[in-house]
Formats: C-alpha cells, structure tokens, sequence
C-alpha cells in the first residue's frame, strides 16, 4: 500500500522492466537470463529464461529503498510525461 506513486512492470514479451515513478518512466535490465547469463531480448533466441538472484535483489534493495530518484543508472535514461516506446 505504500509505494510512494512507483509501478514495477515486467514487460513480457520485451523481457526488460519498466519502472514509472509518477510521471518519469526508465528501463532495467530483465531479471531473466538464459544458462549463459545473458539476456534474451524480446525473446529472438528462443532459450529458457531463469531468474538470476543477483538483478532481481538489485531491483528489489532500489525499489524499496526508493532508490529510484537516486540510482544514476535510472536517472541516466529517464523521461518525463511520455511513455516509452520499447
């Protein structure tokens, strides 16, 4: 009940995150990898995807530490007022 006007989304199909705080929206890395540790972008590759522990516990400390109006990687690719186009 208190998420201080943030939304986390796990966008599927794109398998990024987006993250809205108010008006300001940004990108995060998935918390899903492949066996090799890498992404698989909008799925082209086909590989089951895991949940690597490391990212999802880095988005989760930021989020509840409201981190989000201080994380610089965040700050960096922010907009304000439009959606983003991923």
């Amino acid at each position: 009940s208190c998420g201080a006007g943030t939304g986390v989304f796990l966008l599927i199909r794109k398998t990024t995150i987006l993250l809205q705080r108010s008006a300001r929206q940004a990108r995060w890395p998935s918390p899903y990898l492949d066996s090799f540790g890498e992404e698989d972008i909008e799925m082209h590759r086909g590989k089951p995807l895991y949940l690597n522990e490391e990212r999802y516990a880095a988005l989760s400390h930021m989020v509840a530490s409201h981190g989000l109006d201080r994380s610089s990687k965040v700050l960096h690719q922010t907009s304000i007022g439009a959606f983003l186009m991923l």
